[in-house]
């Protein structure tokens, strides 16, 4: 039998401190945090930050790899308000990480007959920040070889985020904007719904963003039979099934079967793309 001590010490539930190293402005109230050290984090996975004497968060995890944690954090509350007035070497507590990340396929083991002397072609959807966690699941899908391609969507191109980045490590990107300013007029699922219509064998589409983005784009996958990934954000809490805060009316617990879940599983949640509870366990329509 595992002791409360013990279980805590697996599943890393007690915050460890970190600097901040380093952070820049991504958009408009949207920046970037640099923490020297691991969380041993997986594409998909999130993170409880924690800002001394005002809150807890959870946030998805943009990076984890040579040395660096990465979040990428919108300001919209006291505990981001506050975190955005810290500077450099300031101090905060990370504990993580937790929930079931995205599959990461391997085209090294599982060739792709179809594709050409490719790897297996994966399709990752952003919108808005949720852009960020899906460039750490490109990396580790690059890294066995796959045939990556990032969708990338915004209202506008100030709004815009990790685009840059996309290009820069090798990812064939696609932008799409509300207004047109950058990319095709229009939103991500068009640019999505074209490539179905182009590219032929897709072996997975994964997103994150908009639930009522990901809602269609797995009602999209599922339609033409095409795996597919979304990543739940939910109200979490304690990160590791305790408080209940995060559940679905089915009753998932999505930091432990999500944040990421096939598209299958997220359409059988009747709030999926509809509304989700607040702190108070409110209503709240997307």
């Amino acid at each position: 039998m595992t002791c409360c001590k013990e279980l805590h010490h697996q599943i890393n539930t007690e915050p460890k401190v970190f600097e901040i190293s380093d952070f820049w402005e991504e958009a408009e109230n949207i920046r970037t945090f640099v923490f020297k050290g691991t969380l041993n984090s997986k594409p998909g996975q999130f993170c409880m930050l924690w800002v001394p004497g005002v809150d807890e968060k959870p946030f998805s995890i943009a990076r984890d790899y040579d040395g660096e944690i990465w979040l990428t954090i919108c300001k919209v509350g006291p505990a981001t308000e506050k975190l955005f007035e810290m500077k450099k070497e300031d101090k905060v507590g990370l504990r993580g990480a937790f929930g079931h990340g995205f599959t990461i396929l391997n085209s090294a083991l599982t060739p792709n007959p179809s594709s050409k002397g490719r790897g297996k072609k994966v399709i990752l959807v952003g919108g808005g920040y949720g852009t960020a966690p899906l460039h750490f699941t490109a990396t580790e899908h690059k890294k066995n070889g796959c045939d990556v391609t990032m969708i990338i969507g915004a209202r506008t191109e100030n709004l815009l985020i990790w685009t840059d980045k996309c290009e820069a490590s090798g990812f064939r990107t696609l932008i799409a904007t509300n207004d047109g300013s950058r990319g095709i007029e229009g939103f991500t699922t068009h640019v999505l719904a074209d490539l179905f219509d182009k590219e032929g064998h897709i072996d997975l589409v994964q997103t994150c963003g908009p639930e009522k983005m990901m809602k269609v784009i797995a009602e999209m996958c599922v339609q033409k039979d095409i795996p597919c990934e979304v990543s739940i954000e939910r109200y979490m809490k304690c990160g590791f099934g305790v408080c209940g805060q995060c559940v679905t009316e089915s009753g998932e617990k999505m930091c432990q079967t999500g944040p990421c879940v096939s598209a299958q599983k997220a359409l059988s949640y009747s709030d999926f793309g509809s509304y989700h509870r607040g702190s108070e366990g409110q209503r709240i329509n997307w």
